[in-house]
């Protein structure tokens, strides 16, 4: 099968999905549920920026941790590397 046809339907399945899901919960408890995890990466990263054991010349341990914690939630960031 065509490769662009297949994502395609991939994608369509799972919007269906999603938003079959999101119709299960109560509208106003999505921005909760997002707000509190921007809250919790928010914190993550002031504790990264307070470790002082990430100390190095070039911040190289801190930035590392900080693009290591988006990455753990699922955001990608491009580093200078690509």
């Amino acid at each position: 099968m065509n490769p662009e046809i297949l994502k395609n339907l991939y994608a369509n399945a799972i919007g269906e999905l999603v938003v079959r899901y999101l119709e299960t919960i109560q509208p106003e408890a999505l921005p909760l549920q997002v707000e509190s995890k921007a809250l919790e990466l928010i914190a993550q990263i002031k504790s990264i920026l307070d470790d002082e054991t990430l100390d190095d010349p070039a911040c190289f341990f801190r930035i590392d941790a900080l693009v290591n914690a988006f990455h753990a939630r699922g955001i990608l960031t491009p580093r200078h590397d690509w």
